[in-house]
């Protein structure tokens, strides 16, 4: 039954993606606010009506292209702590790492980041679930450094929203390369939140 039930859905699964596929296209042919469901359709061969038959709306559908780019263009993968990789190593490269998938994604797929811009206007679905698992991922981290004594001990996800809290206009893509009057570099930003979690963060170095 299991196995009937999984090639049933199979094709549906497979026509989602196709969808999602075909609408990325369409957004980076016409931009996020110019591209339509007849585009998609057009794309892929289909009918506007097969496209409604899946997703309940245009809506829904461009929360779906988000945030399959969200998570596999932009997310970076959590690293993992171990003997030679320590947990605010891995918080700072961590940070650093979204923040350049963001700034590269700003300068060379501008059209795609005027969909993640949207979203992030919108707070739609997919950009939510973004920010919630940047959180998990960062709550992960600084649990392993306070099991290591890395960290001092602190309740981990009020620790994890305020850290992320702190450095949100490194993800932000609405504020990604916003004018500041005081010029900080994303490596010291990082650092100096870093730096609140760890036992003595008073020896630790920031440059600006």
């Amino acid at each position: 039954m299991e196995i009937t039930t999984t090639a049933r859905h199979r094709p549906r699964t497979e026509y989602v993606s196709r969808i999602v596929e075909a609408g990325t296209a369409a957004c980076r042919l016409y931009g996020p606010t110019k591209a339509n469901v007849a585009d998609i359709a057009r794309l892929l061969g289909k009918s506007p009506a097969s496209i409604y038959r899946i997703f309940s709306s245009k809506g829904v559908i461009w929360d779906a292209i988000a945030g399959n780019f969200l998570q596999n263009t932009l997310r970076v993968p959590a690293l993992a702590v171990s003997e030679r990789r320590d947990a605010a190593s891995c918080l700072e490269e961590a940070a650093l790492g979204h923040h350049r998938r963001m700034s590269e994604t700003r300068d060379r797929d501008r059209q795609m980041f005027s969909l993640v811009v949207l979203a992030a206007e919108g707070s739609w679905p997919s950009f939510m679930q973004y920010l919630h698992e940047l959180e998990a991922d960062v709550g992960k981290l600084i649990r392993a450094g306070v099991a290591s004594g890395e960290f001092a001990p602190r309740n981990v996800d009020v620790a994890a929203s305020c850290f992320c809290a702190s450095v949100i206009s490194l993800w932000d893509p609405r504020l990604i390369g916003a004018p500041s009057k005081e010029h900080m570099s994303a490596h010291a930003l990082v650092s100096f939140a870093v730096a609140g979690l760890c036992n003595h963060p008073a020896v630790a170095t920031m440059s600006i």
